[in-house]
């Protein structure tokens, strides 16, 4: 994540230094192999073919390498003047994410093609891993993980988490709106214009002995009004969680019971974004 390589590139017979983003992977892709990278090479391969090079042949995006593939990488290596192999190796993949970049703008924040789930293992995974972490130093309901690159429990219950915060689909699966939602949530900090969260009520209050993600956002959401790290974002609802509720609900005017109602609820969320 975060890793960048710089190369010269010819655009009209111009050495052009072009910016390689995201990185080789380190393992040369050929036929039989699988997985977002494979997908990622196969959407730039049939973007730059719309865009540039209109004899190369359309892929189907699926992540798998097969004769299609090499075909197509094969007729760009030739266009190009690369060793004719059909296997994207170093210069074939620096050459693809160069000129596609170059061309019509990606980076490794661009959605590879294909979603991302549990089993996985990719330097994309690695790139969303450390995304997500990044997002959770606001939104800290998510849990962190390690950026391993493998897509494990902890990447999809954050994964679930970041999708039940911005209204997406909580199927712990990475596809391409939770991509780019993770992307623009990530920006906007940067930017230091953070999104607002659009939690839904989980339908029932939730009270002592409750448990879940749904506990693990109250929780954030008070540390957040508070200012301070009060509650341990754990997803167990105790007698801090409680009193906690209680605080607020008096400062908001609510009936004071230290329960998480649709009342409560409905106050909770704007008042977390103003804190944003």
């Amino acid at each position: 994540m975060g890793q960048k390589e710089a190369i010269f590139m010819l655009e009209n017979n111009n050495a052009v230094l072009a910016v390689v983003d995201p990185v080789y992977p380190g393992t040369a892709l050929r036929p039989g192999s699988s997985g977002s990278e494979v997908a990622r090479m196969q959407t730039y391969l049939n973007g730059l073919r719309d865009a540039k090079y209109p004899t190369l042949n359309r892929l189907v995006v699926d992540g798998r390498y097969g004769s299609a593939t090499a075909s197509t990488v094969m007729q760009y290596q030739v266009i190009n003047r690369l060793s004719m192999d059909g296997v994207i190796g170093h210069d074939t993949w620096n050459a693809i994410v160069s000129d596609y970049n170059a061309t019509i703008g990606g980076s490794a924040d661009t959605y590879p093609g294909i979603p991302l789930r549990p089993g996985d293992r990719s330097q994309d995974v690695r790139h969303m891993q450390g995304r997500l972490n990044e997002v959770a130093r606001i939104y800290t309901g998510i849990n962190t993980q390690t950026v391993d690159g493998a897509y494990g429990n902890n990447m999809t219950n954050a994964v679930r988490r970041f999708q039940r915060q911005f209204s997406l689909s909580a199927d712990g699966i990475l596809g391409k709106d939770t991509w780019n939602k993770i992307v623009s949530v990530h920006n906007a900090m940067q930017a230091g214009n953070p999104t607002h969260v659009t939690t839904q009520y989980p339908g029932v209050p939730l009270r002592v002995g409750s448990t879940g993600d749904y506990v693990r956002f109250v929780q954030s959401y008070l540390n957040g009004i508070s200012g301070r790290p009060l509650l341990t974002v754990d997803g167990n609802y105790g007698q801090n969680t409680t009193r906690a509720v209680g605080l607020f609900q008096a400062t908001a005017g609510l009936p004071v019971d230290g329960v998480v109602g649709s009342a409560t609820w409905a106050a909770l969320i704007p008042a977390f974004n103003a804190t944003l």
